[in-house]
């Protein structure tokens, strides 16, 4: 018989984790801190974040609205530096965004080929609105 499955409750229990975690990583998350870095705070290994996302219903809700707040918190970066009330690198920035919360690129198509001729659809169906003859 193996050991028990480390809780939450049972790391507060043994003293491996303070009572106040939740305001803990929520506060570092409002400072744009990455799941890494909350990791850290709470002294727990990957395997276990995952289980406790999955296994421990409170802990998922810290751990989705802690990514909520630090998308903001980067996304009022940018903001500020566009406005000028906060200095970074736009470069940075983006490829921080695209690496952090799955930003991309638009891609935009265009119907030319490589030799230069248009490639047509396959099936175009356009549909017009509806318009209502009393008005």
């Amino acid at each position: 018989m193996g050991r028990p499955k480390e809780s939450i409750a049972s790391r507060i229990e043994q003293g491996k984790l303070d009572k106040d975690w939740e305001k803990k990583i929520l506060a570092l998350a409002e400072e744009g801190a990455s799941d890494v870095e909350l990791r850290l705070v709470l002294n727990i290994s990957d395997d276990l974040w995952y289980r406790w996302i999955n296994e421990e219903p409170d802990f998922s809700r810290t751990v989705k609205r802690c990514k909520a707040l630090c998308q903001v918190w980067w996304e009022r970066q940018g903001r500020k530096m566009t406005t000028g009330e906060a200095q970074g690198n736009a470069t940075t920035w983006i490829f921080n965004m695209k690496n952090r919360f799955k930003w991309t690129d638009r891609v935009e198509q265009d119907n030319i080929s490589s030799d230069g001729s248009a490639v047509m659809p396959k099936a175009i169906r356009l549909v017009a609105p509806e318009f209502d003859d009393d008005e």
